[in-house]
């Protein structure tokens, strides 16, 4: 319950998917994903928000310098394109009070969109730092971050996520 005039601000948490250093120097448009992904991720940590870190569980090893975990961060295995699917990512979220996720990751039109897909979908706000993303086609990227490429088009992440730039993730 909360009194008149009183927000509830909705606890966020940081996702970055797929950062292993293969992927991040193979299926990415671009080559400074991994910086623009390292100022969200800090953006995210100075904020206090929980950071989540999910990658192929071939791949666990292989995280990306830049975007490696600290602390009890939680490095989350899984065998398909969703973070959701094949991880107990949605139970660490509601453990933790999460109700909105950020999102970056390598490839736009692969697991950032079905993990932005199924958060939607099981009811968290959703938030995609486009510049923290990158897909190995450039013009998939651009036709899911940014509604003017495609305004008509029922793929765009923008119908269901918010796209955010670094800097705004510690307001969140």
């Amino acid at each position: 319950m909360t009194l008149a005039g009183q927000e509830t601000k909705t606890r966020t948490a940081f996702l970055a998917l797929d950062f292993a250093t293969y992927i991040v120097e193979n299926f990415s448009h671009d080559a400074a994903v991994a910086e623009h992904a390292s100022k969200a991720l800090a953006s995210a940590r100075a904020a206090g928000l929980p950071v989540f870190h999910v990658l192929h569980e071939a791949m666990l090893g292989q995280i990306h310098p830049l975007l490696a975990p600290v602390g009890d961060e939680p490095v989350l295995g899984k065998t398909t394109l969703s973070a959701f699917a094949s991880t107990d990512l949605h139970e660490l979220l509601q453990a933790s009070g999460v109700g909105r996720i950020v999102i970056a990751g390598v490839a736009t039109s692969g697991t950032v969109l079905s993990t932005a897909r199924w958060a939607y979908d099981i009811g968290y706000e959703v938030a995609v730092c486009a510049d923290a993303c990158a897909d190995p086609d450039a013009q998939a990227h651009a036709a899911l971050v940014e509604e003017s490429v495609f305004p008509k088009s029922w793929l765009g992440l923008w119908r269901i996520a918010r796209m955010v730039q670094p800097a705004e993730i510690q307001a969140m």
